[in-house]
């Protein structure tokens, strides 16, 4: 279907989930180091050129947190939240009929059962139960635009118990980025994964790294227990790395975890970069 045949919002839901459907549907999930799904052409090849072409401006995003400030100064981490009031605040009547599309897609029933089908072994170990019942569980979808800039870095971790299923589509404009994809570890405390390794990454070993492939997804069901967890990461990214530009769909395990870290009560802004902090540190333990 042409694109500039869609007209409203519906009709491009319509559009984009029966594509992201199919390519779900026709998807091996992988089982090791815990199991995810890579998927490739997620979107459809118009949307997506389309999509690339109306990212938010960078004044629309928020910064992510203090941990992600450099010593200049600035931040390199951002984000662009796909909720209605944003939508509406951050883009034109033409943008905003594509990204309202795209977001009720991503948030829909549909596309959570699809998710959560190709993830299920990982969800049914997470919750203990048997893998024709994962969606009985429900799942409160959360998306952002990220925009992560050279220097940013995440160590592993495992991703916090409030999450289900952590969603990541790679918006690159090329395939000049591939090395710029999230990595899977797996803990190993043999001399070559500790020595030489900064700090945080130390005692990993590097399993697989996903290319950051245009219009590609990566997927994992969020698996945070003693005797298995979900390690990712990324390492920091270069100068000559550009922006890097991507999709989150990250469904919670309750309603409430979905409102935004950045929703703190106004307070002296040193309290309110402690309070940030510290929710970012828990986040990562948790």
């Amino acid at each position: 279907m042409a694109l500039k045949t869609l007209t409203a919002s519906t009709e491009i839901t319509q559009y984009v989930l029966t594509h992201m459907m199919k390519r779900l549907n026709e998807t091996e999930p992988y089982e090791e180091p815990f199991p995810y799904i890579a998927v490739t052409n997620i979107f459809p090849d118009d949307i997506y050129a389309e999509l690339i072409e109306n990212l938010p401006e960078q004044s629309n995003y928020t910064t992510m947190g203090e941990r992600h400030i450099m010593e200049n100064g600035e931040s390199n981490r951002f984000e662009f939240e796909l909720a209605s009031e944003r939508i509406n605040q951050g883009f034109n009547e033409q943008q905003q009929q594509l990204w309202l599309g795209i977001r009720n897609a991503l948030a829909s029933s549909e596309l959570k059962q699809a998710v959560f089908n190709c993830l299920s072994s990982g969800i049914a170990y997470r919750f203990g139960i048997d893998r024709s019942e994962v969606n009985q569980i429900e799942a409160f979808p959360r998306l952002s635009l990220m925009r992560e800039k050279p220097g940013y870095f995440i160590t592993p971790h495992p991703d916090t118990r409030k999450k289900i299923v952590t969603f990541q589509i790679a918006l690159p404009r090329d395939r000049s980025q591939l090395e710029l994809g999230t990595a899977l570890y797996r803990r190993n405390l043999v001399p070559q994964h500790v020595l030489g390794k900064p700090k945080g990454f130390r005692g990993f070993e590097k399993v697989k790294q996903n290319p950051f492939e245009p219009n590609s997804a990566f997927a994992f069901s969020v698996i945070n227990t003693l005797r298995k967890k979900s390690w990712h990461g990324r390492e920091q990214l270069e100068g000559d790395s550009g922006i890097r530009n991507s999709l989150l769909n990250i469904y919670y395990a309750k309603q409430e975890h979905v409102i935004p870290k950045q929703t703190i009560p106004k307070c002296d802004p040193e309290i309110a970069s402690q309070i940030r902090n510290a929710l970012d540190e828990a986040e990562k333990q948790q």
